[in-house]
């Protein structure tokens, strides 16, 4: 399909402005409608008899399920006109869904003021969340008009709202219709970049459906600019469609926009083809396409079919069936709407090129004249447009410099005015301020005598009311002392408990002693934020292998030394044979079922999705060999002064949105001399300097590999000082630890 028909299905289909708003621009309105029986049932429960805002209630429900956008908009009208003054709120869904109707009809002489009312409305009223949707469809409203500066004017005042209101979801979607307005005028750059930030938002808050649908925007974003970059656009069209497979959405967008995904991934299948000779990827065009195709023919979008046929007719012409593609070209004509040019264009230039290949000149020539008749007709429409916005542009300047002119003849009769009714103003209030004096010194005298004598009753009262509370008083401060003894008794209790706790912690993690016994030349720099801590560390044995673990939980302090004696009672199962020290991403694998099966186990049932990071070295000093594995941390050798950072993944011992299906086993080989470090993010996170900024991870590394030759007392010693420093009066941010061992 080409560039301008991607952006107008796009525009109709992936509209933001009311629920499942994907009535199709063209499809076929005699279909039934598939929320009918649901329509009916409503309808069979509005009676005479009910109130207003019961039936505009109603009624706005049929507006917002059904696919027909002229069932929407009559029900949409006939709740706003049930309506009362106070059902703001109502009025203002309405308004949404019948500025989109109007849009969708082309209706833009109704739209512009009806829209302008409504925003009014809602700015008065502070509905923000309807005052962003309706600048999105002003935004829509202003393309077609081809007014730049008003689309994203409004688009970046939907934004600013969604920002202040922290409306995640509405965010993403401003961000992904700036992207569609960037494609629309091949900035594609500036598309890419906001395209990128509605992703983000998605996959955070966990949108998947709205993720599907702009990873199918980025596909044709690949594949709509000029230097067509075809394999990136599938990479992502594929991971549309394969995220769609995966959802049961019964919203009629997110279904159209599924096949229309399909039908995009068909199109770059069949230019690959045409590119490569590849039969694989014709027959994934048919695939797709053919899924698409049955999908809008059943469910009687002509509009759609007609659209996605095109690809179908390339498929047909790549495996040279010419004779084929033409009986179906001249079958698909009778769905084509004869009032869409644009579509009719593209419908005879595929006949032209057909009847060409058969050496049918004679017909392809017929073509050719109504080919070139529709697109003279598409290009005297453009510039009709054109002079129609300058018209209108003009007429607005016109009533504002009649307006402005308007407005200083009213100024300056209304200045006369007010310095005539000033001067008779000033006259009558010297005068009142002369009586006023008069009346009120004499007032006065005589008020000061009864404030005496009162002043002199309520001094005897005040001083029974403070004795009484003087006593009040002396009862609330023994009363207060006795609770602060009980609270001072019961921290005492609590950190006393938590002070044990520390000590069982301390001795489940591996001792000074047994580290070095492990690992002679080593050091561990371990400081809990709170007493207890989240970060945990272990020193083992397999067989011949040696093995160092890190790791750090969610949370810290109590939560977190939890979790971390849960992960040390798992490791001791785990990390136990050659073979588990030999396979650490299994090791990984088997405590994040673990943490997953033990926390969803607990609390009935009830999915906790804390976790932890962990690094898994393992060395093997016979070999000079180190196995790892890394979940979500940093680890890395220091050798003659080089920084080598270990790969690793990015997802924790625990639930995650994007994990895979397994955590990797790496090898690295190992020389005489490197310093290996591992540690939690406490250190890179910790806050302090001049400007209260985090230490931050280069910082650090910079720090070991200037002393990674010193003795390892010496490095614990110089890590403990500079941290410290840094810190200086700030508080410690989270649990601290790294891990230093020489091989």
């Amino acid at each position: 399909m080409t560039f301008k028909r991607i952006c107008l299905i796009i525009n109709v289909v992936l509209a933001i402005a009311v629920p499942h708003s994907v009535s199709a621009q063209g499809s076929v309105s005699d279909f039934a409608d598939p929320a009918q029986p649901l329509i009916d049932s409503i309808l069979s429960l509005i009676t005479p008899d009910i109130p207003d805002n019961e039936k505009a209630q109603q009624y706005y429900k049929i507006a917002e399920i059904t696919n027909n956008i002229d069932t929407r908009q009559r029900y949409a009208q006939m709740s706003l006109d049930h309506c009362g003054k106070s059902d703001t709120h109502l009025i203002l869904q309405n308004a949404q869904i019948i500025s989109y109707c109007y849009y969708v009809n082309g209706q833009y002489n109704l739209l512009k003021p009806f829209l302008q009312e409504n925003i009014d409305l809602a700015i008065k009223c502070g509905e923000l969340f309807q005052l962003q949707k309706l600048y999105r469809i002003k935004a829509m409203y202003y393309e077609q008009v081809n007014n730049n500066d008003s689309i994203f004017f409004y688009l970046h005042k939907a934004l600013e709202i969604c920002i202040a209101d922290q409306d995640s979801a509405n965010l993403a979607g401003c961000y992904q219709e700036l992207g569609l307005k960037y494609i629309n005028r091949k900035f594609f750059k500036e598309a890419e970049i906001n395209y990128r930030k509605g992703m983000e938002i998605d996959s955070i808050i966990g949108n998947v459906a709205e993720y599907a649908i702009i990873c199918h925007r980025m596909g044709e974003l690949y594949y709509v600019q000029d230097n067509k970059d075809y394999y990136t656009a599938k990479k992502y069209l594929t991971k549309s469609a394969r995220i769609f497979d995966t959802i049961s959405s019964r919203s009629i967008r997110h279904i159209i926009s599924k096949y229309l995904a399909y039908n995009s991934l068909a199109d770059v299948y069949i230019h690959l083809a045409e590119n490569t000779g590849n039969h694989d990827y014709a027959d994934s065009c048919y695939y797709y396409n053919s899924q698409a195709l049955n999908y809008f023919l059943s469910s009687g979008y002509s509009y759609y079919y007609c659209y996605l046929s095109m690809t179908h007719v390339e498929y047909l012409k790549f495996y040279k069936k010419y004779q084929e593609a033409l009986e179906f070209m001249l079958e698909l004509e009778k769905s084509i709407d004869k009032t869409n040019i644009d579509l009719l264009n593209t419908y005879y230039f595929k006949l032209r090129n057909l009847y060409y290949e058969l050496g049918d000149y004679k017909k392809a020539y017929d073509c050719f004249e109504k080919n070139y008749a529709t697109s003279t007709a598409l290009t005297n429409d453009s510039a009709m447009n054109k002079v129609a916005d300058a018209k209108a542009e003009q007429a607005v300047m016109i009533e504002k410099i009649e307006r402005k002119n308007a407005e200083l003849v009213h100024a300056s009769e209304k200045r006369m005015m007010l310095t005539l009714i000033f001067s008779l103003i000033g006259g009558l209030v010297l005068t009142s301020m002369l009586i006023f004096y008069i009346y009120r010194n004499l007032k006065i005298k005589k008020e000061a005598n009864l404030d005496l004598a009162e002043k002199n009753t309520t001094l005897n009262q005040q001083k029974t009311e403070i004795s009484a509370q003087r006593d009040e008083i002396e009862h609330q401060r023994d009363e207060l002392s006795a609770q602060r003894n009980r609270i001072e008794g019961i921290n005492r209790q609590l950190v006393s408990s938590i002070n044990y706790a520390e000590r069982i912690q301390r001795a489940a993690v591996t001792s000074i002693d047994d580290l070095h016994e492990i690992f002679p030349d080593s050091f561990v720099f371990y400081r809990p934020r709170d007493i207890v801590s989240g970060d945990f560390y272990r020193a083992v044995k397999c067989g011949r292998y040696r093995v160092m673990i890190t790791a750090d939980c969610t949370g810290h302090g109590i939560p977190g030394a939890f979790l971390s004696m849960l992960g040390i009672s798992a490791l001791k199962e785990f990390m136990v044979t050659e073979h588990d020290a030999e396979n650490p991403g299994l090791v990984l694998d088997g405590m994040r079922e673990f943490i997953i099966s033990t926390l969803s186990s607990t609390n009935g049932g009830l999915k906790i999705d804390d976790g932890m990071d962990m690094t898994i070295c393992c060395f093997d000093f016979d070999n000079m060999l180190m196995h790892y594995g890394i979940a979500n941390q940093k680890a890395y050798i220091v050798r003659h002064g080089e920084t080598i950072k270990l790969s690793g993944d990015n997802m924790p011992v625990g639930r995650y949105l994007l994990a895979r299906d397994h955590f990797r086993s790496f090898s690295v080989p190992i020389q005489k001399g490197d310093m290996v470090y591992m540690f939690s993010d406490g250190i890179p996170d910790q806050l302090g300097g001049p400007e209260e900024k985090k230490f931050l991870i280069r910082n650090l590394l910079a720090l070991l590999s200037s002393f990674a030759q010193s003795d390892t007392d010496t490095q614990c010693s110089l890590i403990d000082k500079a941290i410290t420093d840094w810190r200086g009066n700030t508080p410690q941010v989270d649990d601290m630890t790294l891990v230093g061992i020489r091989v």
